[in-house]
């Protein structure tokens, strides 16, 4: 089991919900708000486009990809995000495995979200696949002051991978920088071992940044979030990124991995060779628990597992209802449930 012995998990989860009792008692008083991500699943449009691996999603193609397929996705996709967090849905939710702004313009517009008139932040990536990543949010809660794609080095010649997108703004008028993520795939060796140095590599991309933001204001608001491919205890995500299971604000350079306790209890976003992966997370400033400004309210990470988003019978029962396993088409939503976290503007 991932887990090891389970004394030593007992002693890790107690030492754990002591590092909890010293977070401050969230306030009854303010709004609660979502933020979420949602890994999407090869959200591709039927089009072939030449300047990406798309040939695969289109009506000839291997998934034989039709107008009917993709609205059929589309409308699932905008459905989910609808109903995460709350019946108006997330504040800010980020995206991954989106092929291009005509995607998510199809998507914002569609019946399920078209009220919420969410904005769109999206670049074009020099990612293999030809899938991005992309921010939603909702200008009435969420004012954009800028945005960019970080590249990350991976040293390894011409290989290219979808950016890491950085987002700043006033989140219930208070400043917040989010960062959207979704790492590369790890390698194999010759030898048929795991290779993680391009997680390293994006690990390292966004540690710099975040070291900067609190070199420059130490209590800055950073919210974390994407589809990681490393689990919560990883080394790539606690020694090179820094991001724990452990809330005490004493550790003020770490990021709080809200999903860690999930992970821990054999929780997971996406499932895999007969067992729940928890590679979808949110990290969060330990400044988001100091009660001050925006805060982070304990308790509120959730994985949206909903009967509709998944499978309900057979060998896959409970799991992620996906579009496809492998060119089976299933006409489901994605291999990913949703995560999200809600956060709150504290009263003086």
């Amino acid at each position: 089991m991932r887990y090891g012995i389970k004394t030593l998990l007992l002693i890790f989860t107690l030492s754990f919900l002591i590092g909890c009792s010293r977070l401050p008692l969230s306030s009854n008083k303010g709004k609660l708000t979502t933020i979420a991500f949602y890994n999407t699943e090869k959200l591709f449009d039927p089009t072939n486009d030449p300047a990406t691996n798309d040939d695969a999603f289109t009506p000839e193609g291997a998934m034989k990809w039709t107008t009917e397929k993709y609205d059929r996705k589309i409308q699932h996709i905008a459905k989910a995000i609808s109903r995460i967090g709350s019946a108006d849905g997330p504040a800010i939710i980020g995206l991954s495995e989106v092929e291009n702004k005509k995607v998510l313009n199809d998507l914002v517009n569609s019946a399920p979200l078209k009220k919420q008139k969410y904005n769109i932040v999206h670049y074009e990536t020099a990612d293999e696949q030809g899938l991005d990543v992309a921010l939603l949010y909702n200008p009435k809660q969420f004012k954009l002051i800028s945005a960019q794609p970080l590249k990350i080095d991976y040293g390894r010649g011409n290989y290219a991978s979808r950016d890491i997108l950085k987002v700043t703004g006033n989140l219930l008028g208070q400043p917040v920088t989010l960062f959207v993520n979704h790492w590369p795939a790890r390698e194999r060796t010759r030898r048929g071992l795991q290779d993680d140095r391009r997680l390293r590599a994006a690990a390292a991309t966004l540690r710099k940044e975040i070291v900067a933001l609190q070199t420059s204001n130490k209590d800055a608001k950073i919210i974390v979030m994407g589809d990681f491919d490393a689990e919560p205890r990883t080394n790539v995500m606690q020694q090179v990124l820094k991001a724990s299971g452990r809330p005490n604000p004493y550790y003020t350079d770490e990021l709080f991995n809200t999903f860690f306790m999930h992970y821990v209890n054999g929780l997971g976003s996406y499932y895999s060779r007969g067992d729940f992966k928890m590679l979808d997370q949110i990290l969060i400033s330990k400044s988001l628990i100091d009660g001050e400004g925006l805060e982070y309210v304990r308790g509120s990470a959730k994985i949206h597992d909903p009967e509709e988003l998944k499978f309900l019978y057979g060998k896959y029962k409970n799991t992620p209802l996906s579009t496809f396993s492998g060119t089976t088409y299933f006409g489901g939503y994605s291999d990913h449930f949703p995560i999200y976290i809600k956060v709150r503007k504290v009263k003086k």
